[in-house]
């Protein structure tokens, strides 16, 4: 079985926090449940799903 994701281990990706802020940050674990979402671990971050991270910042602001 393979399973594709988004992002890998060490991608830079830019995230929104809950209180607002744009911030860019790494990837550093992954986690894949049978019936859930791919959940992506961050630095100094909690963990965020595969739609709350971007590959740059004009992506995540023409999200908004």
């Amino acid at each position: 079985m393979t399973i594709e994701t988004k992002y890998n281990i060490g991608d830079e990706v830019w995230v929104k926090t809950y209180s607002g802020n744009v911030y860019c940050n790494r990837i550093t674990g992954i986690h894949i449940k049978q019936d859930g979402p791919i959940v992506y671990s961050l630095l100094n971050f909690a963990d965020r799903t595969e739609d709350e991270l971007f590959p740059t910042k004009e992506e995540l602001l023409k999200s908004l």
